[in-house]
């Protein structure tokens, strides 16, 4: 088996010594016997009016289990990341699916007592010194005993879930892992590259490097399209199933749970969007103009302004750059910068065999987090490690509250991280030693971000919607999925985008429609997106003395509804399109501001 990587930047060490030491194999086999004896222990508890000290014990304790999951999970995840041919962790990983078998039965089990318990006993439960602080959470699991099966089925169902539901996500996984495809750019030798590669190609600033890359990729994907419908069908048709007969009155009301809103939220938030998407799309045209464009293709939302003389942030720099922001704005947030710089928590450098994409993970077992990044150097590059440092100035100000406190939904998961983001662009913008052309950078990078949320986003919500309407009636074919995802283009960058260059194969290419754990992973991006804008625009506007407000409206994330949490420590309404549309007109002044530059 592997070693732990020796060329990351980041120090898993306070983690484990390794995944083949001693310290990781004595951790995992403890993991399993509590597992497996805490489901024993939930499987024969007397009801919850009757045993109200061993329900808080065992929640102590799988609350305990849940954070040595994380712990082990996050460090896992690290490994695999760092070194995408790390076998032993991968192992490992994969090795983790009966301690979560186990556990989603304890939780089956949980859910009946729960839903079984005179409102009396379980108020009674909740009043436990034990549980304080975990009313939140678990009054969330008590609600969503209302759509379980009998305990039996349940437990049948978490039984089939790494063979069923799960198992068609792990083909998936494998199927884009090993996929390559040829980029074929006219006057060039065809080159082949792995479809990880596509969204780095479709970055490239030549249009002809972009065209190809989409081309080669939509053809890869075009291939193995009968594999993926499959995927998609079943990953789809499973949990309609399962809803039925759980009782789930309409399928979106699982991912407004998991995102912890209403669905008068997501109304009034995607209101505001449908009304003020020509923002975006005004952007879009603008941008082709600036890249010699009649108008875009799919292949260009994602492309440079022409910059021949673009100079290369280095690391040092970077790191500077953001200590000297984040330390003007906000020195809590620099002094948590200089703890992931100084005690090695980011793994920022270029290397073979590192997977792409960036990230922040967290042990609730050391209060530590680690940033997953890959920095080649571009101003953009910058910007991502400010964002992933937000999130782990998030978990950082968390770390005294228990695990259940701390479990923040996606809708709030980017609230920390795009107001840090925000800072140092707000910085760069202001230094005098910031360029006009590093300036319009900047603002194409913020507006194009919004374009993504403003269109992209929702027209992965109407592609995902359409597909579990239709496909209660059966299986959709890969010709349907097509239809549904052009049509779904269509409605949203209306004519922003070349009627001829749009991607009829991005279905197949998105993994997050192929994420077993959550649906509709999608509409909490853009709900996050601009919940964080509308704060950001609040500190502008108030300054220092916002601060301990927004800190405890990270501290609230876990503890409430999003609607709660923006009511009780902001004021804000957040089913009154009134905050949406006063997000959005950040971005119309972004825009303003693109245009004359």
């Amino acid at each position: 088996m592997s070693a732990a990587p020796t060329l990351a930047d980041w120090d898993l060490t306070p983690f484990f010594t390794d995944v083949v030491a001693p310290d990781f194999a004595t951790f995992r086999a403890q993991l399993d016997r509590d597992a497996a004896a805490l489901r024993a222990r939930a499987e024969a508890l007397a009801p919850v009016a009757a045993d109200r000290d061993g329900w808080a014990a065992l929640l102590v304790d799988l609350e305990d289990l849940g954070a040595r999951l994380r712990h082990v999970t996050a460090y896992l995840s690290c490994r695999t990341s760092a070194d995408a041919a790390d076998q032993a962790a991968a192992g490992a990983l994969s090795g983790l699916d009966p301690v979560r078998v186990d556990l989603d039965k304890t939780l089956v089990a949980v859910r009946a007592a729960f839903a079984a318990a005179p409102a009396a006993a379980f108020t009674a439960l909740l009043g436990d010194a034990r549980l304080a602080g975990a009313g939140y959470y678990l009054d969330r699991i008590r609600q969503r005993a209302a759509w379980s099966m009998e305990p039996a089925l349940e437990g049948l169902a978490a039984d089939l879930a790494p063979t069923a539901l799960r198992a068609w996500g792990r083909l998936y996984d494998q199927l884009s892992g090993t996929l390559r495809f040829s980029l074929a750019v006219p006057g060039r030798a065809p080159v082949e590259h792995p479809v990880a590669m596509t969204r780095t190609l479709l970055d490239d600033a030549d249009p002809a490097v972009r065209k190809a890359a989409l081309a080669g990729s939509g053809a890869a994907w075009k291939g193995v399209a009968d594999v993926t419908a499959a995927c998609l069908n079943a990953i789809s048709g499973t949990r309609l199933t399962l809803y039925k007969r759980r009782g789930v009155g309409h399928f979106l009301d699982p991912a407004l749970f998991d995102a912890g809103i209403e669905r008068a939220t997501l109304d009034a938030m995607l209101g505001a969007v449908r009304a003020r998407q020509d923002v975006a799309r005004r952007y879009l045209r603008e941008k082709a103009q600036r890249l010699g464009l009649p108008r875009l293709g799919f292949q260009d939302l994602g492309a440079p302004l022409p910059r021949p003389d673009a100079a290369r942030v280095s690391w040092d720099d970077g790191t500077r750059r953001v200590r000297d922001a984040f330390g003007a704005a906000y020195p809590a947030l620099r002094d948590l910068a200089e703890r992931a710089f100084t005690r090695r928590w980011i793994d920022w450098s270029p290397r073979a065999g590192k997977r792409p994409g960036g990230f922040c993970t967290s042990s609730p077992l050391l209060g530590e987090s680690r940033v997953f990044m890959t920095y080649h150097g571009a101003l953009g590059d910058v910007q991502t490690l400010a964002h992933e440092l937000g999130h782990a100035f998030h978990n950082w100000v968390m770390r005294d509250l228990r695990l259940w406190a701390r479990s923040y939904p996606m809708t709030l998961a980017e609230t920390a991280s795009t107001f840090a983001e925000e800072v140092v662009l707000d910085a760069t913008l202001a230094s005098p030693d910031t360029s006009a052309a590093d300036r319009l950078t900047i603002l194409d990078t913020r507006l194009s971000d919004a374009a993504v949320f403003l269109l992209n986003i929702p027209m992965r919500f109407d592609f995902e919607h359409k597909v579990y309407e239709e496909r209660a009636a059966g299986e959709l074919s890969v010709d349907r999925f097509v239809a549904l995802m052009l049509d779904a283009q269509r409605a949203n960058y209306g004519d922003a985008l070349a009627a001829d260059q749009l991607d009829p194969w991005f279905w197949a290419s998105k993994l997050h429609f192929y994420i077993t754990d959550v649906s509709f992973y999608n509409f909490p991006y853009t709900f996050g997106y601009l919940f964080s804008r509308g704060i950001v625009a609040r500190f502008r506007a108030e300054g220092a003395s916002f601060l301990p407000r927004y800190e405890a409206l990270l501290r609230a994330t876990g503890s409430a509804g999003a609607e709660d949490v923006a009511k009780d420590t902001l004021g804000i309404d957040l089913r009154d399109r009134t905050f949406w549309d006063g997000a959005i007109d950040l971005i119309a002044s972004d825009l303003a501001r693109y245009q004359q530059a």
